[in-house]
């Protein structure tokens, strides 16, 4: 008996760790920069892009990620077609611990640049930190379109066991898929071609990425949601007894400012 509950511990941890895996995947496959190299400066190019095109105004994300306990970098800045370099100030920094398969510590410094009015044809980013670098290429096409993705359910919220899945995007779909997390663990994972409802999800906490591709390019979302059946269930009679105490708070107030009255005439 001991072993078979040794052995069966250590497959669920084997099991949690390959949905770690594929959840990286995942994400990874939605940011293009999400598996890092460290220390290393990343351009996250635009998911919205066709190969790459995009418009005359467009923003790429810097990712500057050095190890724990290294200081941090210097000269943050960018050049777009060998111009003058422009200093980058508004940067956020996110710490991670035992990331990804070799379970690294690191810090990753990002940082936003938005290019405006961009001419037709080919341009060249670079972004610099300390004594590192990268580039990126890409080429305007005024004409061009995206794929916009919009999910209209479900919200931030809490649902009962019936969550619906409704989402709209311009463009003919290619390709669609939703997957569906809770914590670590894969719920689903399967392909769509029109909305839809998941159905019988027990209660907790869960993540879902939708990615919808057309003739425009891809565009994914992401969407945090809670479960809980119960609670649901009762919010009617909650709602009502919420209203029905503070009305009788409302009658008792009422009827003391009326004995206030009388006592002061």
């Amino acid at each position: 008996m001991a072993e078979k509950a040794v052995e069966l511990v250590f497959l669920v941890l084997l099991v949690s760790q390959l949905f770690i895996v594929i959840r990286s995947a995942n994400i990874a496959y939605a940011n293009p920069v999400a598996v890092p190299a460290v220390p290393a400066v990343q351009i996250g190019y635009p998911l919205t892009s066709i190969g790459e095109y995009v418009n005359s105004s467009v923003e790429f994300e810097v990712y500057v990620n050095m190890f724990i306990g290294s200081s941090m970098p210097s000269n943050v800045s960018y050049s777009l077609d060998g111009k003058p370099s422009v200093n980058l100030e508004d940067i956020e920094v996110t710490s991670y611990n035992d990331f990804g398969p070799d379970k690294i510590d690191f810090k990753s410094y990002k940082a936003s640049i938005i290019l405006k009015d961009l001419s037709e044809g080919n341009h060249t980013l670079v972004a610099y930190a300390s004594d590192m670098s990268a580039s990126r290429s890409f080429t305007v096409n005024s004409h061009y379109q995206v794929t916009a993705l919009r999910v209209l359910s479900p919200a931030s919220q809490i649902y009962s066991k019936m969550v619906p899945l409704t989402f709209t995007f311009n463009g003919e779909t290619q390709n669609a898929s939703y997957y569906l997390y809770k914590g670590h663990e894969s719920v689903f994972e399967k392909s769509l071609s029109e909305n839809t409802t998941l159905e019988n999800l027990s209660d907790g906490s869960y993540d879902l990425y939708l990615f919808v591709t057309t003739e425009y390019g891809q565009d994914s979302k992401a969407v945090h949601f809670s479960v809980n059946g119960i609670f649901t269930e009762n919010l009617p009679v909650l709602v009502g007894a919420t209203v029905l105490f503070a009305f009788s708070i409302a009658m008792v107030v009422l009827v003391y400012r009326k004995k206030l009255k009388l006592k002061e005439g």
